[in-house]
C-alpha cells in the first residue's frame, strides 16, 4: 500500500481555464435540482434520485476528475452537492412522506458511505492544500492519455457486475467478490504504473484503496484471492485462496453492499475532460 506522504507538497496552482463537457454540466444541474428538492420534501422518488447521484458521481470518470484547478473545483462542487443531498435525506427517515422503501434507501446511503472512504477522497481532491490534489494535477496529462485503457477496466467491471448478479451460491459469491476486488485494483494500478510516474501510480492506488479498500477488507479479510481478470461467464478459471483451490463456475443474486460498490465502480469514463 503506497504511502500518501510520498506526494509532493503543493507549491503553485495551474492558471489554465478549460471548459467542462456538456455531460458534466448536466450532472451538476441534476445534482443541484435534487438537493433543492430535498429541502422541501421527503419522498421515495427523491431519495432514490439522491442515492443514484451519490453512487454515480464517479461517472465523472475515475481517475479523470478535471485537468485544471477550475475543472477540478467544478467536479468538487458536484461531489459536495451529492453529499449535501445525502445528509438531508438521512434526516428524512421519520418523515411522514418517507415510506418503508424511502427508509430502506436512506439506510442504503448510510451503509454505502460507511463502507467506503468517499469523504477522504473528497478531501484529497477538493482541499487546495492537499498533496494528492497537487500530484493529481501534475500528472493529469499522463492519466488522460490512458483514458481508453481505463475505460476498458470500467467496461469489464460492468460486465462482471451483470454476471455476478446471477450468482446464487454463497461460497462462489464470496470468492467472486474477492476476485473482483483483486482484479479491479490491479487493472487501474498496473495500467498507470506502465506509463506514468510513481506519483501518478500512487494517486490511483491510494484513491482505489479509499473507494474499495474498506469493503474489500471486511469481505475478504480471511480470503486471499489473486485474479488477473474479473469473474465472468466466459471464463472458468482456477482461483487460489489461502485455504483451497476453487474452480469458478458462477451463476444469481449478490449481497446488497457489493451491488452498491459495483454500481459505483462500473461507470464507463466516456467523459474526456479536456
Amino acid at each position: 500500500m503506497p504511502d500518501e506522504g510520498s506526494f509532493p507538497r503543493r507549491t503553485s496552482s495551474p492558471t489554465e481555464a478549460m471548459a467542462s463537457t456538456s455531460a458534466i454540466f448536466l450532472l451538476a444541474l441534476t445534482g443541484l435540482w435534487i438537493c433543492l428538492a430535498a429541502g422541501e420534501e421527503c419522498s421515495t422518488e427523491l431519495a432514490s434520485a439522491c442515492y443514484n447521484s451519490l453512487v454515480h458521481y464517479e461517472g465523472l470518470g475515475f481517475p479523470l476528475y478535471g485537468e485544471t484547478e477550475q475543472e477540478l473545483d467544478e467536479t468538487c462542487g458536484q461531489i459536495n452537492h451529492y453529499f449535501d443531498c445525502a445528509e438531508k435525506f438521512i434526516v428524512c427517515r421519520n418523515h411522514t412522506k418517507c415510506d418503508k422503501e424511502c427508509e430502506e434507501m436512506i439506510e442504503d446511503i448510510e451503509i454505502f458511505v460507511a463502507q467506503t472512504q468517499l469523504r477522504e477522497l473528497q478531501h484529497d481532491l477538493c482541499d487546495v492544500l492537499s498533496p494528492m490534489r497537487q500530484s493529481y494535477l501534475e500528472n493529469y496529462l499522463c492519466l488522460e492519455d490512458l483514458a481508453d485503457e481505463y475505460t476498458a477496466c470500467h467496461n469489464d467491471s460492468q460486465k462482471s457486475q451483470e454476471y455476478m448478479a446471477h450468482i446464487t451460491d454463497n461460497k462462489e459469491m464470496h470468492l467472486a467478490k474477492c476476485c473482483f476486488f483483486s482484479w479491479y485494483q490491479d487493472c487501474f494500478t498496473n495500467i498507470t504504473r506502465d506509463s506514468c510516474s510513481v506519483n501518478a501510480t500512487v494517486f490511483v492506488s491510494v484513491s482505489l484503496h479509499k473507494l474499495i479498500g474498506r469493503a474489500a477488507d471486511v469481505i475478504c479479510h480471511d480470503t486471499h484471492v489473486v485474479c488477473s481478470s474479473p469473474p465472468s461467464e466466459k471464463d472458468r478459471k482456477v482461483v487460489t485462496t489461502t485455504e483451497e483451490t476453487f474452480t469458478e463456475d458462477h451463476s444469481s443474486a449478490s449481497h446488497l453492499l457489493i451491488s452498491f460498490l459495483l454500481i459505483f465502480l462500473s461507470i464507463s469514463i466516456h467523459f474526456s475532460l479536456q
